[in-house]
């Protein structure tokens, strides 16, 4: 019986190699692994032809199991793509040193995959491609080095960006360091504003804002000595002169999201932010409170109905970061970062927005943050409430949301969401102006492809120096 297994298999190889093309093909589809098709194919000469030959349907089927197939693509082409991916996803890549060659190409893979995720339905809502990315993307350090050296290129912010829900998942990566992003870059203070330790503490005191009173979302603002919105704040520059360097400017507000000329490096910033926060219990502020949300309400990638990626999601929850007595040097600020430890529990802030014929936005509004002038541009208008995680009291919410019609970062479909938070204040009707009582706080974002995640800035409109980084994705 030993010698038994031998022509058996001999008798099995020339039987197989019979059979019609179409038929052999559709036996190795059926095999579990590429190696065990590649095992078959190198059998012979003939079975290699008869296996992968151009038309052969082996290449599709193997495609399927891993990633979601875009339609009319011949099977030559999903060989060639089936190929290219297995071999240079395959490869470590360090994203710790400046960028090279061999990183360009990975990355240009990747660039390919997402833009399918973003684009095909998969099945039941559910992406082979996306899962398939969280796995490459587990095994190497790309999302743990958004501050990689060098000059990045495009592409580069433009995947991370589009993988914040990924990033933002510790099942795939962990938090980032604090080097990777610039924290005045957060908090849009000016460079060269604060002084370090070693120097004078002549600003000290930003704007009058040395109150330790929180002007967050559970309570009023309380101080009679706010600046009006619009005005000035003198500040010093790098080089020492007078600047007004404000999120508010002589009543023409520079948008913080440009659909010209978006800032793809300061919104990576952002988003590193949150990375570092959200993962990382060593900074004991937001790490505690995120990583106790269930799976279902954290952030993702995409949308299960991709026909509606471009279409304002009714239900958001997220974050937003202050920093409060205003820092007396750069050092201070580097190290307190947020207010966020300030808290025993930090409290998730919720956006039920719904869209609207009609856009209201007031003047109060245009001086801080103002529709986009451009032609043809797609802007929708919404209102709604914005509330905290578990309490059924609510604020008013209303704003508007544009279509980018530029790419950025090799990819389309990018957004600008601008919203304003008024208090309610009892049963008042809602009120927008300087001088009303409640906060008053303004919010300008951009939505990243796929309609899942918002990242961006909001600002005290009773005291513009009062700003910060939020984040929202939607649930």
């Amino acid at each position: 019986m030993a010698g038994l297994p031998t022509p058996i298999i001999a008798y099995n190889r020339h039987q197989l190699l019979d059979l019609p093309n179409e038929i052999l093909q559709e036996v190795a589809c059926y095999l579990p692994t590429d190696s065990d098709v590649l095992n078959l194919s190198r059998s012979s000469k003939e079975a290699w032809c008869k296996v992968f030959g151009g038309d052969s349907g082996v290449w599709r089927a193997r495609f399927e199991v891993h990633f979601d197939v875009p339609p009319r693509k011949k099977y030559s082409e999903l060989k060639n793509e089936y190929i290219t991916r297995a071999f240079v996803l395959k490869a470590y890549i360090d994203f710790a040193v400046e960028e090279d060659p061999d990183q360009r190409l990975w990355m240009e893979v990747l660039q390919t995959m997402l833009q399918d995720c973003l684009v095909l339905p998969g099945v039941f809502g559910n992406s082979k491609t996306l899962e398939y990315l969280k796995r490459v993307l587990g095994q190497g350090n790309f999302l743990r080095e958004p501050g990689k050296p060098g000059k990045p290129s495009d592409l580069f912010y433009g995947l991370q960006l589009c993988l914040s829900g990924v990033a933002l998942d510790r099942e795939v990566t962990c938090c980032c360091r604090r080097t990777d992003y610039d924290v005045e870059t957060i908090y849009s203070i000016p460079k060269g504003f604060l002084p370090s330790n070693d120097a004078d503490d002549e600003f000290a005191d930003f704007n009058g804002s040395t109150s330790s009173e929180s002007t967050g979302y559970g309570s009023s603002v309380e101080s009679n000595e706010l600046d009006e919105p619009g005005a000035d704040v003198d500040q010093v520059d790098s080089n020492g002169s007078e600047t007004s360097e404000h999120p508010v400017s002589d009543n023409k507000p520079r948008p913080y999201i440009d659909h010209l000329d978006l800032d793809l490096p300061k919104l990576l910033q952002i988003r590193s932010f949150w990375q570092r926060h959200l993962l990382s219990p060593s900074e004991n502020t937001y790490e505690e409170s995120y990583s106790g949300l269930p799976e279902i309400l954290k952030p993702g990638v995409r949308k299960n109905d991709i026909s509606k990626s471009s279409t304002l999601s009714t239900s958001w929850i997220g974050y937003y970061s202050c920093i409060h007595p205003f820092p007396r040097t750069i050092e201070e600020l580097e190290n307190r970062q947020t207010c966020g430890s300030h808290d025993e529990e930090m409290e998730i802030m919720t956006l039920e927005l719904q869209t609207c014929q009609d856009l209201f936005w007031p003047d109060v509004c245009s001086q801080f943050v103002a529709p986009f002038k451009g032609a043809n541009v797609k802007r929708v208008a919404f209102k709604g409430k914005q509330g905290i995680h578990g309490n059924v009291e609510t604020n008013h919410a209303f704003g508007f949301i544009e279509d980018i019609e530029a790419a950025y970062g090799g990819f389309s479909g990018w957004q600008r969401v601008c919203f304003t938070l008024v208090e309610r204040i009892d049963d008042e009707p809602l009120e927008v102006k300087e001088d009303a009582a409640g906060w008053l706080h303004i919010y300008e974002a951009v939505i990243i492809p796929g309609g899942r995640v918002m990242l961006g800035r909001w600002v005290d409109m009773k005291a513009p120096a009062a700003t910060g980084p939020f984040i929202f994705w939607d649930i």
